[in-house]
């Protein structure tokens, strides 16, 4: 792959004002240059969340926790990340006991889902069709960014997923489109640090997005914290190109209490051509955040999945943001987003992808079939693969003067 490297429940009131008129008129583009387009309409390819499904965030075993948050609930006794740590522990004390290595220790598949982390970073994207379209489609710059951050927020909801995804393998890449023609690939181009490329093509060159993210977590006494570090950047026909970064995860109960999945943090987001920006901070009231909300329109301790922040032009604010990404977004008092509106947008994967498409790991595939046993030494397998590899390219690749 050629990527292109670049440097809740609602406590609001009713709104009706929501912005989202779908015009049946409005149609977007679809198809390679230089071959016949498609046409789609916009309203075509968006639907309505379904009735049956009574998940509060569309997927089972998740559910918003008591103070904010989205909060695990495991099926059977022990919940999942228990069994992590039970298992890291008592691997640790027979490789100490064999005198083997504590270092790579392979963590078991029953705590997986079947899908890589490449095809996972999506989720964060399932609403990219409907308002980086909008967005694109904007004449207004300060409407076009409010758009962009909509796409942005509406997405964190998504990852809020119990299993843990496979560990790309170095060099794995995944390869897909969305309904309305959007292309989407992505490359593992580094093991330690592990890194993840990819860009996005959105339909008739109406925008792209790209970047890459670096992984990091940090452990603390009952969670973690980590991130995606790395630029991600959107840029539409006219040059505005609106950068943003990903804000922090933390996830608590690792060991005892309830097991929380949050946003910490802040997102910021540029444009500098048309001198916009926007500052975005989570959990406002939490000990860790830089600036005091006491006097803020939230009450003091508010949910941990609250956000507030504002949109500027240059120096001066011209826009409230405000909400909880697990309910809804405001800019001002109207509302851009809100939870159970539509159906994210799912990926499907393309035709005739490359040998190393994540979906065709041995390890992931095992593990569809619920051959468990095999998935856990497939696995092993591509890891000291990976491990060899690494060790190859480093010793027989180019050095960094001759890159």
């Amino acid at each position: 792959l050629h990527l292109q490297p670049t440097g809740c429940r609602t406590h609001y009131a009713s709104n009706s004002a929501f912005p989202l008129r779908l015009d049946p008129k409005r149609t977007i583009m679809s198809g390679d240059a230089g071959k016949s387009e498609k046409k789609i309409s916009l309203k075509s390819i968006v639907k309505p969340w379904p009735k049956d499904d009574k998940t509060e965030f569309g997927f089972p075993n998740v559910v918003r926790g008591q103070s904010g948050g989205c909060s695990y609930v495991a099926k059977e006794g022990l919940s999942l990340n228990r069994q992590v740590v039970t298992h890291v522990i008592k691997s640790m004390g027979k490789n100490i006991m064999e005198g083997k290595s504590i270092i790579n220790i392979s963590l078991p598949v029953t705590i997986f889902e079947p899908r890589s982390f490449l095809e996972r970073m999506t989720d964060h994207w399932a609403f990219a069709p409907l308002y980086l379209n909008k967005a694109a489609a904007a004449k207004d710059p300060v409407e076009r960014f409010k758009w962009v951050v909509t796409f942005v927020i509406s997405g964190l909801h998504n990852g809020c997923r119990q299993n843990k995804p496979f560990n790309p393998i170095l060099g794995e890449t995944y390869q897909a489109t969305y309904p309305d023609g959007t292309k989407i690939f992505l490359e593992q181009i580094s093991h330690h640090p592990p890194v993840s490329q990819y860009e996005l093509f959105g339909p008739n060159g109406s925008w792209k997005m790209y970047g890459f993210n670096e992984y990091k977590a940090s452990f603390r006494p009952n969670g973690v914290v980590g991130g995606q570090y790395g630029p991600n950047k959107i840029e539409f026909q006219d040059g505005t190109v609106i950068e943003y970064n990903m804000p922090k995860v933390s996830v608590s109960g690792l060991v005892i209490g309830d097991w929380l999945f949050y946003w910490t943090g802040e997102i910021k987001f540029v444009d500098r051509k048309n001198d916009l920006s926007a500052e975005v901070l989570f959990d406002p009231d939490s000990a860790n955040s830089m600036l005091s909300y006491a006097t803020s329109f939230f009450q003091a301790n508010t949910p941990c999945d609250y956000f507030k922040g504002v949109l500027k032009k240059g120096e001066k604010k011209i826009h409230n943001i405000e909400g909880c990404w697990l309910a809804k977004l405001k800019f001002d008092e109207k509302v851009y987003w809100r939870i159970r509106q539509w159906q994210v947008f799912k990926p499907q994967e393309m035709e005739n992808t490359l040998p190393s498409h994540a979906t065709k790991r041995e390890d992931l595939v095992a593990l569809l079939k619920k051959d468990i046993e095999l998935a856990q030494s497939e696995k092993k397998r591509l890891e000291q693969k990976q491990r060899n590899d690494r060790k190859l390219r480093k010793e027989l690749g180019p050095t960094p003067e001759e890159h």
